[in-house]
């Protein structure tokens, strides 16, 4: 297995920092960490600890880079800047792709405490809210590159994901939170939809609505939440706007199975086996924050 590294600059978001300094300096207040608002500390509080800091990374496809994120890519795979699709306001999205035949990834990497996050927590959802937010498109094709959503001779063992949060670059069902796939034959015709990585404990299947549309946008969110004291984790998942999923504390939920390697969110073409033609998948978008974002909503 082969992995290059897209040429890579960390972009601060500047403006973010100067409004949240600006806040500090007039109001004494600091962004808070459960995803409820500023935090002012009181008269009688205001010598106690600040609250924890906000972590952000995001991309930025406005000049082609990949910002703080690395590329994840073998069998084939390469993702480079497009102009094929592209968010307003945006020059550029990043084009993965996958060459028929093969089995692959060209996927999109954020590997916290790694790589160019190398500075930031091994896992930033433990006792608190992590979202994240993904964009993306799947090009015309990627239906054939699998056979379709119906299960026939010609595709018994296809699969495309655009999603998988593990810890570490692990194999299937070893740790991690979920994956989002469409695979026709183990899975039925339900098109894209989301299932717990420990899928061999839970392969309960949580479908996406747009059953799987070539050419549209998916606007996605995950919330991530480790509970250290009561070992189990929740994940909540929306897509344009509309709630899949969103789950108890399961023990399988989040677990790292001893890994110690940090968490892992691998967005694009993350994995294509057994294709019939090529797949290509257009990230325009990802960050994380421990904000709500969109429709999302904090933990219980």
């Amino acid at each position: 297995m082969a992995r290059w590294d897209a040429d890579i600059r960390f972009w601060i978001l500047a403006q973010v920092a100067a409004t949240a300094l600006a806040a500090v300096l007039a109001t004494g207040c600091l962004p808070c960490g459960d995803a409820t608002g500023p935090q002012c500390a009181s008269p009688s509080e205001e010598h106690k600890p600040s609250a924890a800091r906000v972590i952000y990374y995001r991309t930025n496809f406005t000049d082609g880079t990949t910002g703080p994120l690395d590329v994840y890519a073998y069998g084939g795979g390469s993702c480079e800047p497009s102009l094929d699709q592209r968010d307003a306001g945006s020059a550029y999205s990043i084009k993965c792709t996958i060459p028929g035949g093969a089995t692959g990834a060209a996927a999109l990497q954020a590997w916290f405490g790694h790589g160019k996050l190398a500075g930031l927590p091994l896992d930033p959802s433990l006792d608190r809210d992590l979202f994240q937010e993904v964009r993306f498109v799947l090009a015309p094709g990627a239906l054939a590159a699998v056979g379709g959503t119906t299960c026939t001779s010609l595709n018994p063992t296809s699969q495309l994901k655009v999603h998988k949060s593990v810890y570490g670059q692990a194999g299937s069902a070893w740790n991690g939170w979920v994956m989002s796939n469409i695979a026709p034959c183990s899975d039925g015709d339900i098109g894209l939809f989301s299932e717990p990585e420990m899928w061999i404990i839970n392969g309960g299947r949580y479908p996406w609505p747009q059953k799987l549309s070539e050419g549209t946008v998916y606007d996605v969110v995950y919330r991530y939440h480790r509970y250290t004291a009561q070992n189990c984790g929740t994940i909540g998942i929306w897509v344009n706007g509309n709630k899949v999923m969103d789950s108890p504390c399961w023990s399988y939920m989040g677990t790292t199975n001893g890994s110690t390697q940090g968490l892992l969110f691998w967005d694009g073409a993350t994995y294509l086996q057994s294709s019939l033609s090529p797949v290509v998948v257009y990230d325009l978008f990802t960050q994380a924050t421990n904000y709500p974002i969109g429709a999302a909503t904090p933990s219980p």
